[in-house]
C-alpha cells in the first residue's frame, strides 16, 4: 500500500483498485494536465500532425483531373477520391479499398504496436497541437490554472475562459465547415452559408452537432476518447505478440527505484523515481507498469526519461521503444510469420484495387428487371420484358450509347430514347422494352444477350435471361 504522501503527490498514477488513471476508485474524474516534453519525437509528431492537418484542409480545395481531392456525395451516389470517380456498380473496387485499409491497420499494428495513435490519430493531433497549445497560452501552466480556477471567478479568469472557449469555437466550427465540405463540396458548402442558410436546415444541423462535438471533446472529454471511447486500443490484445513494438520500461536496469549521490554502488537501479514519464504522458499512464490498453505510443515518456538520464550523468533507454522479447533478455524479431502474411495480403488487396480501378472500361452496364411484372402478354402473341439499362460512364467527357438486342432470333428491342446520352461520371438509367415470339420461351426463360455500344469505341456485351409464360 502507498503512503497518504504518495498518494497526495502530484506524480502519483492511479492506485491499483482503480479502472482508469483518469479516474479514481470513487468514480471521479482526474484530470491529466501533461507537462509537454518537447525532443525527437515531439518534432516528428509535430512535423506529421500538421502535414496531416493541411491535408484535412486542403483535401476539397485540390482539383485532380478537374475534380475536388476527395468528394463523398452521396446525393449523386458517387465516391471522388484524387480524380477517380466510383459509383455503386464499383462494389469490387470498394471492397478491395476496404480491405487494403483494413489489412494495412492490421499488418502496421502487429509490426510497430500503436504507431497510428501517437503519430497519425486526429484525436491527440488536435488535442495536443491545437487545442491544448492554446490552453496553455491563454492560462499558463496547469498547476497556475489550477489556483486560479480554486479562486472563483474573477474578471481575470472569466476574460481567460472566454477567449479559449470563442478560439476553441471558431477552430471546430472551421474544422466542421471542412468536414460538412468533403460532402458538398467545397464551394457548395459556402454557397449555401452565404446565400440562403435557413433553407438548408439539415447541413445548418451537421454543423452545429460537429461544432459542439469538436469543443466537448478537445475542451472536457480528451484522453479519454483514446483510453473510454475508441476501441483500436482493445485490438492490441489480439493483434500484439512478444515482438511487436512498444514503448516499454526496463525493469532490470531501472528497479530498485532511487537515488542517493552518498550510496555505495549498486544500491538503486537508474530509476530515480522522479515521476516525470507520469506527467508528461497525454493519458496519465505509468510505463513502469508495463504494457496497458492506455498507452498510445506517443513516446513523451521516452524523451522525459532520458532527458533526466542526461542530468543525473546515466545512459539514456531506461524507457524506450522496443519488445516484449527484448525486455526478458531476447534479440528483436522483426520478420515473423503474421508480418509475412499481413505482407502478402495487402500486397494482393493492393494489386487487386490498382487493377480494378486503372483496367476499368470506360462504362459499365448493368440490367434489372421492371419492378412491377416479370413479362407481359401482346395481343400479337408476344412477350414483353420491361427492362432498365443501368449506364455508368468512366470517362471524364459525355458518352452516346446505342443498346441492341441480338439474342435470341427474332427479339425485339423498343428503346425509349436512342443514342442515350450520359454525362461525364455519371449514371443514367434508359428503359427498354423487349418483345420476343412466345415459342421463344422453354420452361419461362429465354437466354438474352444485349450489346451496348458508345461514341467513345466502348464496347459491352451483356447477357441476361428473360422471363415469359412456362410451357
Amino acid at each position: 500500500m502507498r503512503t497518504e504522501k504518495e498518494q497526495s503527490s502530484p506524480f502519483s498514477v492511479a492506485p491499483e483498485e482503480d479502472l482508469l488513471y483518469s479516474m479514481a476508485a470513487d468514480g471521479s474524474r482526474k484530470w491529466i494536465d501533461p507537462i509537454v516534453t518537447k525532443g525527437r519525437f515531439w518534432r516528428a509528431r509535430l512535423v506529421l500532425g500538421g502535414a496531416l492537418i493541411l491535408l484535412f484542409v486542403g483535401l476539397p480545395h485540390v482539383h485532380v483531373a478537374g475534380k475536388p481531392g476527395m468528394l463523398l456525395d452521396f446525393a449523386q451516389r458517387q465516391f471522388t477520391i484524387l480524380g477517380v470517380t466510383l459509383h455503386p456498380t464499383d462494389n469490387l473496387i470498394l471492397l478491395a479499398l476496404g480491405l487494403t485499409g483494413a489489412i494495412t491497420i492490421f499488418g502496421l499494428t502487429a509490426l510497430l504496436g500503436r504507431v497510428w495513435c501517437g503519430y497519425g490519430c486526429p484525436q491527440p493531433i488536435y488535442l495536443e497541437f491545437a487545442f491544448r497549445p492554446i490552453e496553455r497560452w491563454l492560462e499558463g501552466k496547469p498547476s497556475a490554472r489550477r489556483r486560479r480556477d480554486a479562486g472563483g471567478w474573477t474578471a481575470d479568469r472569466l476574460w481567460r475562459k472566454s477567449a479559449k472557449y470563442g478560439l476553441y469555437f471558431l477552430i471546430a466550427g472551421f474544422l466542421a465547415i471542412t468536414f460538412v465540405s468533403y460532402f458538398l463540396g467545397w464551394d457548395g458548402t459556402w454557397e449555401r452559408l452565404l446565400t440562403d442558410p435557413l433553407n438548408h436546415r439539415r447541413m445548418l444541423f451537421v454543423l452545429v452537432l460537429v461544432t459542439v462535438a469538436m469543443v466537448f471533446d478537445f475542451a472536457y472529454f480528451r484522453d479519454q476518447m483514446c483510453t473510454v471511447a475508441c476501441p483500436y486500443g482493445r485490438l492490441q490484445s489480439v493483434l500484439f505478440d512478444r515482438d511487436t513494438l512498444i514503448i516499454g520500461y526496463d525493469t532490470r536496469r531501472g528497479e530498485p527505484r532511487g537515488y542517493s549521490k552518498s550510496a555505495e554502488a549498486g544500491t538503486y537501479g537508474d530509476c530515480i523515481d522522479c515521476g516525470r514519464c507520469v506527467t508528461t504522458c497525454p493519458t496519465g499512464v505509468d510505463i513502469r507498469r508495463g504494457l496497458q490498453m492506455e498507452c498510445i505510443g506517443c513516446a513523451q515518456c521516452i524523451e522525459a526519461c532520458d532527458e533526466v538520464m542526461l542530468k543525473i550523468g546515466r545512459p539514456t533507454g531506461l524507457v524506450r521503444y522496443t519488445t516484449e522479447r527484448e525486455l526478458d533478455g531476447g534479440e528483436k524479431r522483426f520478420r515473423r510469420p503474421r508480418v509475412w502474411i499481413y505482407g502478402l495480403l495487402g500486397a494482393g488487396a493492393v494489386t487487386a484495387l490498382l487493377v480494378l480501378t486503372f483496367g476499368r472500361s470506360g462504362a459499365d452496364v448493368e440490367i434489372l428487371r421492371g419492378a412491377r411484372e416479370p413479362y407481359r402478354m401482346l395481343p400479337t402473341e408476344e412477350v414483353a420484358n420491361l427492362l432498365r439499362v443501368r449506364l455508368t460512364n468512366h470517362l471524364h467527357q459525355p458518352q452516346s450509347f446505342t443498346v441492341e438486342l441480338v439474342e435470341p432470333e427474332g427479339a425485339e428491342l423498343v428503346v425509349s430514347q436512342s443514342p442515350f446520352e450520359v454525362g461525364p461520371d455519371q449514371v443514367a438509367t434508359l428503359d427498354v422494352v423487349a418483345k420476343l415470339p412466345v415459342e421463344t420461351f422453354e420452361r419461362g426463360q429465354a437466354a438474352g444477350v444485349f450489346i451496348i455500344r458508345s461514341d467513345k469505341d466502348v464496347v459491352i456485351e451483356e447477357k441476361f435471361v428473360l422471363l415469359g409464360p412456362y410451357q
